[in-house]
């Protein structure tokens, strides 16, 4: 929009390449979907600034912010206050992890791309596996494969990725050297984490 905007990146960002196509702003949703190994964040946000666009068939996370958006919509013309949901990626994995520690057994199925991390900690999930059903794993705030690879190696964990951490502390493996990457997705985990298991 021609405008003198200056991105400031932190986190994660400092590491991933951004478009700085200006013409982005006029793309489709299809389009969209296309960029950083077909992730769903870009047309999230198309849709969440105003883009009246819907697709048919759309990946896990557009689909909720499709949800959120009418949500948001039927509230406001009925003159009622929005109500947050649950997070259900993490609402899943709380319960798996809950009843494994109840069980000894790891009772999970990963259902899209945001599950990988959980199910390859387990070993419920090869890389190859991942890789093949959410290529999109690549392009995340980390190459999410390459990254659960080293961090399941890892003593001292290096990992900047809120899923990556998360995974890797439920499986109680190394100490966590950037522990409020967590914060991102999940700022109660660590609370969480205390409730069940004091060590932590």
């Amino acid at each position: 929009m021609n405008l003198p905007k200056e991105f400031i990146l932190s986190g994660t960002l400092k590491d991933r390449k951004i478009c700085d196509n200006p013409e982005i702003i006029n793309w489709s949703l299809e389009n969209l979907l296309t960029l950083d190994n077909n992730t769903s964040q870009w047309a999230s946000a198309s849709v969440l600034l105003g883009n009246p666009a819907r697709i048919q068939n759309p990946p896990f996370k557009l689909q909720t912010t499709f949800d959120a958006i009418e949500h948001w919509k039927d509230k406001r013309k009925k003159g009622e206050t929005w109500e947050p949901r649950y997070d259900e990626t993490i609402l899943s994995q709380a319960e798996a992890y809950l009843k494994f520690l109840q069980t000894g057994k790891m009772h999970f199925e990963p259902q899209q791309a945001e599950d990988y991390c959980f199910a390859r900690a387990f070993n419920l999930i090869t890389a190859e596996e991942g890789e093949k059903r959410w290529p999109s794993l690549r392009g995340h705030e980390t190459d999410r494969i390459s990254e659960m690879e080293i961090a399941l190696t890892q003593d001292k964990i290096t990992s900047k990725d809120h899923r990556v951490v998360q995974a890797i502390a439920m499986l109680n493996r190394g100490k966590i050297k950037y522990r409020n990457a967590v914060n991102k997705s999940w700022p109660q985990f660590w609370k969480f984490m205390e409730d069940i298991s004091p060590s932590y």
